[in-house]
C-alpha cells in the first residue's frame, strides 16, 4: 500500500510539476495553488461544527490539498461523504 501511495504521489507531481512550468510564472502559480488548498483544507474543517463534515489533517490529506488544490480538497469531502472514507 505505501508503495502504491508513493507512486501515485510520484506521479501526481509529475503532472503538476508540467501543468505549473506550462504557466508564465510556474513558481508565483505553484504557491497561489497550495495557499488556496490549504485555506479549503482550513475552512472545511472550521465549518464542520455546522455541517458536520470533517477531514482529519495528516501528511496525506496535507499532501493532496497543497498538490491538487481545490479539485483535491472537493475529491476529500466526496470520499468522506459518499465512500465513508
Amino acid at each position: 500500500m505505501t508503495v502504491l501511495f508513493l507512486f501515485s504521489a510520484l506521479v501526481i507531481l509529475c503532472g503538476v510539476s508540467y501543468g505549473f512550468s506550462r504557466s508564465a510564472l510556474p513558481v508565483w502559480t505553484a504557491v497561489k495553488s497550495a495557499v488556496s488548498g490549504i485555506a479549503a483544507l482550513l475552512l472545511v474543517n472550521l465549518t464542520s461544527v455546522y455541517t458536520g463534515c470533517y477531514i482529519a489533517i495528516n501528511p496525506r490529506t496535507v499532501f493532496v490539498s497543497t498538490v491538487l488544490s481545490l479539485p483535491g480538497v472537493f475529491s476529500l469531502l466526496v470520499m468522506k461523504l459518499l465512500l465513508h472514507y
